[in-house]
């Protein structure tokens, strides 16, 4: 039976890089804000500690953990720095602004209000909204990075989907009948 198209992307290796990955994102975020907070660390220093962190760690799960089972190119560290690094440019540089747009300005800062109101109602709403952008930054960068983990970094070789293994024992790769397994040789 052929998987549909959101049978492939909603799968067992999705499933468990979402619960490495809160994980991940939610250990890395702690250390973050307490930076930021608490230690008065300014901003980009905090998303660069951040970055770092569950980059090491997301690198870890990914390799050892959510993909390990999969043959991959022999490229793929350079392939995971150009991932990396391109996730942080779109997630951390290029809509950190629009982000801080949207939730500062306008149209989400109504519900920035509502949420500071509800959730933290004697913190600092400019320290809040803070951290909102810097969390929402984030959450864009997982997405993104999820994607060029699974479809460019740890994507199985064409040749291991095309090819597959030849049964143990067999050292002709699997082209012609093994006479061991034909009944009538013996």
């Amino acid at each position: 039976m052929k998987k549909t198209t959101l049978g492939r992307v909603f799968d067992r290796t999705m499933l468990l890089y979402l619960v490495l990955g809160i994980v991940n994102y939610g250990v890395c975020n702690a250390i973050m804000l307490i930076v930021h907070h608490v230690l008065h660390v300014d901003r980009t220093p905090s998303l660069l500690l951040e970055f770092f962190l569950q980059t090491g760690i997301s690198f870890l799960l990914n390799r050892y953990v959510t993909f390990r089972g999969i043959e991959i190119s022999r490229w793929w560290p350079l392939k995971f720095v150009v991932s990396v690094g391109l996730s942080y440019l779109v997630a951390k540089v290029l809509l950190l602004h629009v982000f801080e747009f949207l939730i500062i300005r306008r149209p989400l800062c109504t519900v920035a209000l509502w949420l500071h109101r509800t959730v933290v109602p004697d913190s600092d709403y400019a320290k809040f909204l803070d951290s909102l952008v810097m969390l929402g930054t984030t959450f864009i960068y997982c997405v993104v990075n999820y994607v060029g983990q699974r479809y460019y970094v740890f994507r199985p070789r064409k040749q291991d989907t095309e090819c597959p293994m030849p049964p143990a024992g067999r050292t002709d790769g699997g082209s012609v009948p093994d006479p061991a397994s034909d009944p009538g040789s013996t």
